[in-house]
């Protein structure tokens, strides 16, 4: 795995520059393009068979875990894209709440929007603070919001910085964690100071997904973290009565 030594920080690379670059331009020429000839009546474009509809990623696209997606602030030419994921929900790390025209897509598609303000560039070197990151963890971790599409400006550093919180409270390696980090975005000595530090009191919902401690409790549930606080933990009726259930299955 690779590590980081506290102070280090990494560039941009050339390579990530020119494929940001590219991934603008060729989504800009293609939005207008497509805007010459747009959905008649019946919803069919003109020329359909000859300008079929594209699937196109939002740039820095990942997939975290099951029904969890990440990526940059949604752009009109992804949305025929993340209609194909069935979201349930679009968490934005952002300045502002969604522009008018996702807003309206999400509110056709009967996706909710949530929005957590975070700064262009923070005091400290981050967009985002404790509070904001716990946030965002408590609704990722809720089952109700799962499909669940998370981004911020870039899809870089604030996204980098709540999943790396999470994959801290999924007790992943500090270098697993940089590593993942670095495939979406530079780590600056404050990013790294910041995921090191995190400490937080997390409630947990009574519908946590399943994943969040997979393969560490036979029961899903973790009553100690070295660094994060865990509330209710133990009074989570469904996860205990899925387990039992296991449990008696096995035995069997």
């Amino acid at each position: 795995m690779t590590s980081v030594t506290r102070g280090t920080v990494l560039e941009r690379s050339p390579a990530r520059t020119a494929r940001d670059d590219e991934y603008d331009n060729w989504t800009t020429r293609t939005e207008t393009g497509r805007n010459q000839t747009e959905p008649n009546n019946e919803g069919n474009s003109e020329h359909e068979e000859d300008n079929p509809p594209l699937l196109v990623t939002p740039l820095r696209y990942g997939i975290v875990q099951p029904k969890l997606y990440r990526g940059l602030y949604p752009r009109r030419i992804n949305l025929l894209f993340l209609r194909r994921l069935k979201l349930k929900t679009i968490l934005s790390l952002t300045p502002e709440p969604l522009e008018n025209e996702i807003a309206k897509f999400c509110k056709d598609e009967g996706i909710k929007m949530i929005h957590i303000k975070t700064s262009k560039s923070g005091k400290k070197g981050v967009p985002i603070s404790y509070k904001e990151v716990t946030q965002a963890i408590e609704i990722i971790i809720s089952q109700q919001h799962a499909p669940l599409y998370i981004h911020c400006l870039n899809g870089s550093q604030a996204t980098s910085l709540v999943i790396a919180c999470l994959r801290k409270l999924s007790f992943w390696r500090t270098s697993s964690i940089l590593s993942e980090f670095m495939y979406y975005s530079e780590v600056s000595a404050a990013d790294h100071k910041f995921v090191d530090e995190f400490k937080a009191e997390i409630q947990l919902p009574q519908d946590t997904v399943p994943w969040i401690w997979m393969g560490l409790s036979r029961k899903g549930i973790v009553e100690n973290h070295p660094t994060v606080k865990i509330k209710n933990a133990n009074n989570s009726a469904s996860i205990d009565a899925a387990a039992e259930a296991q449990e008696a299955k096995s035995e069997q």
